[in-house]
């Protein structure tokens, strides 16, 4: 469906967090505590008209799919499984309290923080960029005289994406001790033409993220990071999220695995320097539901202004009939159903966050496999299309 197509395009073409090398695939991998693999990621759909989750994931497990983690819930039931491999070398289960890098799902943290820092007064989002960022910088950025935070954090500026080219990713594999930041990451994005005007289309990118971090920075005068976790973690009881590569003592990252130089391996250790704005969190599928719906659900945590200033008409810009981007997430129309989601992956970790706001459902989906894997990409988006399909049929609910 156009729906999954126009996400799974985002993932695979602008590399929704920092890719840590594309390799070919190998058939020596066989872990010896792994259950007989499934050769194909081929979702299948049980007979009944009651989805059996657990059945729908463990079928997927295989060598290249090592561990999956679901969280669905609706109106009528609540399901958190897990299935496979969580840790390849300790032989550990996936256990659904695990910690994953979810990605460029994290980007609604930034766009929410964001949001919270202009209610507050002690930001505008519809500033240009040099009220907060150095004309040494701007002057390497097309249009930045024109562009906005919030077109930064809708995806309208037209700002190069870094993720566009493969320099970032070889200079990490040759240093992984190198330290990764939002300032480092926008480098390599200078100089280069934009794609558009502000404001004239919008084009997924990376850097949007890595500068709207170094404003918040800016804003606040210490790192956004101890905001993010002040203001949204700690206030929802996320116990399970933390802040990637600045917040290493909050948690412990499972183990994601993709090919690199033709061995699959975890890279969950590379992670551990690497702090970005456009990939801020590890997170738990409960965790990140209870985070997503409290955006619509909680008004006591996300008041109707700062609701209106994520995913209200000023925020929105449309890529085509289905598809708006708002701050941090997209908004799409689905069957007979409004969903917002955002999606992430990397060579390593592969993530589906989506609230279906029509039908008040959560669908947070983990894999602890990378995109170079063809049957992650496949299983990952098999399952996803077939959750949305099969919870979409019901009527929506009143609000």
């Amino acid at each position: 469906m156009q729906f999954t197509t126009t996400i799974k395009h985002s993932v695979l073409m602008a590399s929704m967090c920092l890719g840590l090398g594309a390799c070919g695939g190998s058939d020596k991998h066989t872990p010896a505590s792994q259950p007989e693999p499934v050769k194909k990621a081929e979702v299948v759909q049980p007979e009944s008209n009651t989805l059996d989750y657990q059945a729908l994931i463990d079928q997927l497990v295989s060598d290249e799919v090592p561990g999956i983690l679901l969280y669905v819930r609706t109106p009528e039931h609540e399901f958190t499984g897990a299935a496979g491999i969580a840790d390849l070398e300790q032989h550990s289960p996936m256990d659904v309290n695990s910690s994953f890098h979810i990605a460029s799902s994290g980007k609604i943290f930034t766009a929410l923080l964001a949001s919270m820092l202009h209610e507050d007064g002690m930001l505008d989002l519809d500033n240009t960029l040099d009220t907060w960022l150095p004309d040494t910088l701007l002057e390497q950025i097309q249009y930045s005289d024109q562009i906005t935070l919030r077109q930064l954090l809708n995806h309208s500026s037209g700002i190069y994406n870094y993720s566009d080219k493969n320099t970032y990713v070889e200079d990490k594999l040759a240093n992984p001790a190198l330290p990764v930041t939002n300032e480092s990451l926008t480098q390599y994005a200078l100089n280069n033409p934009g794609y558009f005007k502000p404001g004239a289309s919008v084009h997924y990118s990376n850097t949007n993220y890595t500068l709207a971090g170094m404003i918040l920075d800016k804003v606040l005068g210490y790192h956004n990071a101890i905001e993010i976790r002040n203001r949204i973690i700690t206030p929802l009881s996320l116990d399970a999220t933390f802040a990637i590569g600045y917040e290493q003592d909050q948690g412990e990252l499972t183990p994601g695995y993709d090919y690199i130089d033709g061995e699959f391996m975890n890279v969950g250790p590379l992670f551990s320097t690497i702090w970005s704005n456009a990939t801020p969190v590890a997170s738990s599928v409960a965790d990140l539901a209870l985070f997503t719906r409290s955006l619509f659900k909680n008004s006591d945590f996300a008041s109707e202004s700062l609701q209106g200033l994520l995913r209200g008409n000023d925020s929105l810009v449309r890529e085509d009939d289905n598809t708006q981007y708002a701050l941090g997430m997209m908004k799409h129309t689905y069957s007979n159903a409004i969903v917002y989601e955002h999606s992430g992956g990397n060579h390593g970790y592969s993530t589906q966050n989506a609230y279906i706001e029509s039908h008040d459902t959560s669908i947070v989906l983990f894999l602890n496999c990378g995109f170079s894997s063809e049957e992650c990409v496949n299983a990952e988006y098999g399952l996803f299309e077939l959750l949305l399909t099969e919870l979409t049929k019901a009527p929506a609910v009143e609000s």
